[in-house]
């Protein structure tokens, strides 16, 4: 936190872009006590009867505020309140608080408390993001039930009669659509991710937001003047006189950048000497992939679906996966759609499988290593529903975790399997549904040419190829200095594994968050990556780019890159290099 006068900033997450400069409305986020109470035998049906109740009610008002999202959100974002519904009807949750309603003898507030809190502590203690996100989601609707159990109303926000920055400790997605969005020009909040379905909200709206300020509540007041600035991740309060001139001149320019960038949205992600690119999206969510038809893209280039088996405390069925990748091939419209199988094990256990504690779990037992032991159940059944999605559009399958070509030929000998299974039961599918590997341990980097010999595509994982090739855990805030895209070894991998991959016929995508850095852009081009995948919010500006740069001189932007010795000097060569091809698309 740095201080000047009486102006204050703050740095959090950066979780939707733009700038926003306005008066703070402050929500406030009620925290609920509850206590153990024993009660009489004859209560007990009384109490289950409450849960029950209050149930019912919730699930009324989950469906009432997902119509109301479609409405004012667009359906996109309606879709997050179908994982509401699921959790509220989900067996084990359910059955579980009454077991201890009636073993126990309990108060039924407390029982359903207990078993959320076991989901939330699961979801809170994961490293990666978007679980962590999830907990949000989980105390929403525990807040929920509990009050109808008790008998009290839901919170109603008070109606917004100007534009405001909204500000609260914790945003939950039901406060989030509850607010006039027509007087939003922002979102500030201490604690969520860029992952959190209220910031996902917030994107659906295009307005910024700045998530995990963490101690911004001991000085937000109803009616101060703030800047948000969603790309840097900045909350400025109390702005002086010169930031607030900066920022409007900032703002201005933003906003014409986004004129320019929604111009090009159906135009090809082709360079100017006529390179064409395939530029994709990255999803967490099936609800996210109606919005990618809108940019004009080349498809999927990534779909996480991990949130299947994290959601909840039960497996996600065949059936619940194959609706959910029908409707993300669906949406795209015949456009490839890469599903990445579960990533889970190490950091991030699935609830419904009992895994051992390891000592180094991000060297541990996760990705593909998960598929062969304890995760094969889950592995076959997911893969059934992938190759049964097959016949709803260009549906591809991606494995993570890929550290030798062996693991490649266990996970197609399942696909064949599966598709033999599903050909005796009479089940239609696509037969040659294309198979990739995401190359993101620096063993399947050095042999990219023998893994590519086995598969259609390759796809470069940056985030975890970063982490594993310079020994940092990337969750690790003391090892900054050293987890940096720019690090030299990195990006010799990731020209190794493209040249590798073409020497086989193998394209090469990219899906890790290098994918989105503009200043990497032209060097990945000059690499002769051919596919980027990127965030949505990232999609417009990177084909911006590719659209202003010449092949053959993004070719020789490589070759200088590739001869740095130090990641300072590769970092200081791309923002030059950016900032005299493209100086308006950068922020200094």
């Amino acid at each position: 936190m740095g201080q000047t006068e009486s102006e204050i900033r703050l740095y959090g997450i950066a979780a939707s872009p733009g700038v926003a400069i306005g008066a703070v409305l402050v929500i406030g986020t009620e925290m609920l006590k509850v206590e153990k109470k024993t009660i009489p035998a004859k209560a007990v049906s009384a109490e289950l009867d409450k849960f029950d109740t209050a149930l019912a009610k919730s699930m009324s008002d989950v469906e009432k505020i997902y119509d109301m999202a479609a409405v004012t959100h667009g359906e996109e974002a309606a879709q997050i309140f179908n994982v509401h519904k699921a959790m509220l009807s989900d067996p084990m949750l359910v059955e579980e608080t009454r077991k201890i309603i009636k073993n126990d003898k309990t108060n039924a507030d407390y029982a359903f408390s207990f078993v959320m809190d076991k989901y939330i502590t699961i979801l809170q203690g994961f490293q990666d993001e978007l679980f962590k996100a999830r907990a949000v989601d989980v105390q929403d609707l525990k807040r929920r039930v509990i009050r109808y159990i008790r008998g009290e109303s839901q919170r109603q926000l008070a109606r917004i009669g100007a534009p405001v920055v909204i500000f609260a400790t914790e945003l939950t997605p039901s406060d989030t659509v509850q607010l006039e969005k027509s007087n939003i020009l922002g979102f500030a909040t201490d604690y969520g991710a860029r992952t959190s379905h209220a910031t996902i909200l917030a994107r659906s709206i295009g307005v910024p937001a700045v998530v995990g300020l963490n101690s911004a509540a001991k000085v937000m007041r109803d009616g101060i003047t703030v800047i948000l600035d969603g790309d840097e991740g900045l909350c400025v309060i109390n702005p002086s006189k010169k930031s607030l001139a900066l920022y409007k001149k900032r703002y201005d320019a933003y906003i014409s950048l986004e004129k320019r960038l929604e111009s090009i949205k159906a135009l090809p992600a082709r360079t100017l000497d006529g390179k064409d690119l395939a530029l994709a999206s990255n999803i967490e969510f099936p609800e996210e992939a109606d919005h990618i038809r809108e940019l004009h893209g080349d498809g999927i280039g990534l779909f996480r679906t991990e949130y299947l088996y994290l959601a909840g405390p039960t497996e996600p069925t065949e059936e619940q996966q194959l609706n959910d990748y029908k409707h993300i091939a669906e949406q795209v419209g015949g456009k490839p759609v890469i599903i990445r199988t579960f990533d889970l094990g190490g950091d991030k256990p699935p609830v419904s499988l009992s895994l051992p504690v390891e000592d180094n779990p991000f060297l541990g037992v996760r990705g593909v290593r998960l598929y062969r032991d304890s995760g094969h159940e889950l592995f076959r059944t997911q893969i059934r529903a992938i190759v049964r999605a097959s016949i709803f559009g260009d549906v591809r399958i991606m494995f993570p975790m890929i550290a030798c070509v062996s693991e490649v030929h266990y996970c197609k000998n399942v696909v064949k399997e599966i598709q033999a299974e599903l050909d005796q039961e009479g089940i239609p599918f696509k037969e040659n549904i294309p198979i990739g590997a995401m190359i993101e341990v620096p063993s399947a980097a050095a042999t990219a040419d023998i893994i590519a010999k086995e598969c259609d595509f390759l796809s470069i994982g940056t985030n975890d190829l970063i982490q594993y090739t310079t020994a940092v855990d990337r969750g690790n805030k003391n090892l900054d200095y050293l987890y940096q895209p720019y690090n030299p070894a990195v990006l010799r991998l990731i020209h190794q594994t493209i040249k590798k991959g073409h020497q086989q016929g193998t394209w090469v995508g990219m899906c890790g968050e290098m994918a989105s850095d503009p200043l990497m852009t032209m060097v990945l081009i000059g690499m002769g990556l051919d596919e980027f995948s990127v965030s949505p919010v990232s999609h417009l500006l990177i084909k911006q780019i590719i659209r202003l740069v010449d092949f053959h001189a993004c070719e020789r932007s490589a070759e200088t890159a590739l001869d740095f010795s130090s990641t300072d000097q590769v970092q200081t060569y791309l923002k030059n290099l950016c900032y005299e091809n493209f100086p308006d698309l950068l922020r200094s």
